[in-house]
């Protein structure tokens, strides 16, 4: 079993909303064809779902019905997104099965708190591979929440006990600092123990980049992580034979 999370950074154009890298998904979607092993594949929600989230400030909780449109328009857009990545696993003969996250996960200031992963057992059970994304969904404390595919990652890979979890990016892997500095230095292997030295920088987005992102991998303790670039070729299908071109914590 491995678990594949699909960043939002890496497969759409976060400077213009509701722009998808088509060659990114082709290119995933290809290499997850050629997968021997279980899948479970989460995508983030990129230039799809932040905007909108940002507007109507949905990582508050609900504050006032103003938000209401937001909620819909943003789980609205990431169905759109989910679709077209479901619709070129299909064409690359990959038996796909979208999962509606808001649908199976309730939350508590948060952090998910009740799931119903039936279905997605019984697709895995089916041979199928079933597709969740980050969403807004109901929030026993406030209303509604963002719950981030890096969360539903980090709490599936407690519950499935995946060979390992590969997160594709649109950089190279974990870096000493940000990579936009000169100095900043790949880091190609890591311990969980030592990922408390890393600092991940935040970005604009609502789940704070790699920040969050480390938050969520060191809940992974005891399964090994890789972060590889999807942008770059057959770098996803290499980190699945144990070739990893990017960073491996364990």
């Amino acid at each position: 079993m491995i678990i594949i999370k699909l960043g939002g950074s890496a497969i759409t154009d976060k400077t213009q909303d509701f722009t998808p890298m088509l060659e990114v998904i082709e290119s995933a979607a290809a290499q997850i064809s050629c997968i021997q092993e279980q899948v479970i594949l989460v995508h983030g929600g990129g230039s799809y779902g932040h905007p909108l989230a940002k507007e109507f400030e949905l990582h508050r909780g609900f504050k006032d019905k103003s938000q209401l449109k937001g909620v819909s328009q943003t789980r609205y857009a990431m169905t759109e997104l989910n679709q077209l990545i479901v619709s070129h696993l299909i064409m690359k003969g990959v038996p796909a099965v979208a999962v509606q996250p808001s649908a199976c996960f309730l939350c508590e200031n948060k952090r998910i708190k009740r799931s119903f992963l039936d279905p997605v057992e019984k697709l895995l059970e089916l041979q199928c591979v079933p597709v969740l994304y980050g969403d807004v969904v109901t929030d026993l404390e406030m209303g509604f929440c963002i719950l981030s595919g890096d969360q539903i990652v980090s709490f599936l890979a407690e519950k499935v006990n995946p060979k390992k979890v590969i997160f594709g990016l649109n950089v190279d892997g974990l870096y000493t600092k940000d990579p936009k500095y000169e100095d900043a230095e790949l880091i190609r292997d890591i311990t969980f123990s030592d990922l408390n030295s890393i600092s991940g920088g935040e970005t604009g987005d609502v789940t704070k980049g790699m920040k969050g992102k480390l938050a969520e991998i060191m809940r992974m303790k005891g399964t090994e992580v890789n972060l590889i670039n999807l942008l770059k070729d057959k770098t996803l299908i290499k980190a699945v034979t144990d070739e990893v071109e990017g960073t491996r914590i364990r």
